[in-house]
C-alpha cells in the first residue's frame, strides 16, 4: 500500500514513493516536510465495496443490520468508506470498521470474520474470483470521489537534486505516451511485474487515467480531506495547512 511506501520515505529509507493523496495530506498535517512532484494517475473507482452475500441486495438493504467492514485505515480506502456512508446515508451505528492490511482482506471475507471489504484493486477482483456468485460489488457514483496517485519525494533530496527530479518527470511523461500508444504491451509489462493475471489487469485497466500532471482538482481535494481529518480527530491540528507548499511547479517545465 502507498501509505507504507510514504512512511519509508519519511523515515529516510527511500527518496521517493507513490502514495495516493490521503496519506500525503495526513503527513502534511502532522508536520512532515515533503514534495509532491506530480500526479501519476487518477481513478474514480479506486476502492469498491465487496460484500459476501447471496442475492443482489441494495447497499441500503445490506446495511439494514450491523455489518463489519474491513478497510485500510489512513489511506484512500478509509476515506472511500466514509464517502459510502455519507452518500448512501448509512447509519454509523450499523457499521463497525475493522483495520486490516490489503492482503488479509480476501481471507477475512472468506472466513466471514468481516461482512465487507473496501480496498483497492486487485483485491476486490481476487475476492470475486475466490467466491464466484457469492459476492456483490458497490461503487460510488462518478464524481463523488476520485483518487489521485502521486509521486512524493524527500524534500531535502529534491532541493539538492532538482535536475534529477526534472529528469524523472520527463521520463514519466515519456511513459505516459508509451502507455497511451501501446496499451497491450503496457498491460503485459504490468502483469509481468506485479504477478497478477492478465485477466485482472485487463479488467481494471480502464479505471485508471494515467497522466503525469498536477490537476486543478488536487488542492481542492486535499482541503476537503483535511477537514474530514480534523472532524474525525485523525490529526491534532484544527487548521487546514497551505498545501501549495507541497508542490514544485518549476520542476514541471520538462
Amino acid at each position: 500500500a502507498g501509505k507504507f511506501a510514504l512512511q519509508a520515505m519519511l523515515a529516510g529509507s527511500v527518496e521517493m514513493s507513490t502514495p495516493a493523496e490521503i496519506p500525503v495530506m495526513l503527513a502534511k498535517m502532522q508536520g512532515n516536510e515533503l514534495y509532491v512532484l506530480t500526479e501519476i494517475g487518477e481513478n474514480q473507482n479506486e476502492a469498491p465495496m465487496i460484500i459476501r452475500v447471496d442475492g443482489n441486495p441494495t447497499i441500503q438493504d445490506f446495511f439494514s443490520q450491523k455489518r463489519k467492514v474491513s478497510t485500510s485505515l489512513g489511506g484512500t480506502p478509509e476515506y472511500a468508506t466514509h464517502q459510502y456512508l455519507k452518500y448512501f446515508d448509512i447509519p454509523k451505528e450499523n457499521v463497525e470498521i475493522i483495520a486490516q492490511k490489503p492482503e488479509e482482506m480476501v481471507g477475512a471475507l472468506s472466513s466471514s470474520s468481516v461482512d465487507a471489504i473496501v480496498i483497492f484493486e486487485p483485491y476486490p477482483s481476487l475476492a470475486e474470483e475466490t467466491f464466484p456468485g457469492k459476492t456483490g460489488r458497490f461503487t460510488l457514483p462518478a464524481g463523488v470521489y476520485t483518487t489521485a496517485y502521486l509521486l512524493a519525494a524527500n524534500k531535502a533530496w529534491v532541493d539538492k537534486n532538482p535536475e534529477q527530479a526534472k529528469g524523472i518527470l520527463k521520463a514519466l511523461k515519456e511513459a505516459e505516451d508509451f502507455v497511451r500508444e501501446n496499451p497491450a504491451e503496457s498491460k503485459e509489462i504490468v502483469a509481468r511485474r506485479t504477478k497478477f493475471s492478465p485477466e485482472i489487469i485487463d479488467k481494471i485497466w480502464s479505471d485508471f487515467d494515467l497522466r503525469a500532471r498536477i490537476s486543478d482538482q488536487l488542492l481542492q481535494t486535499w482541503n476537503e480531506e483535511a477537514q474530514w481529518a480534523i472532524d474525525t480527530n485523525k490529526v491534532t491540528s484544527t487548521a487546514i495547512p497551505d498545501f501549495t507548499t507541497l508542490l514544485r511547479p518549476d520542476l514541471q517545465q520538462v
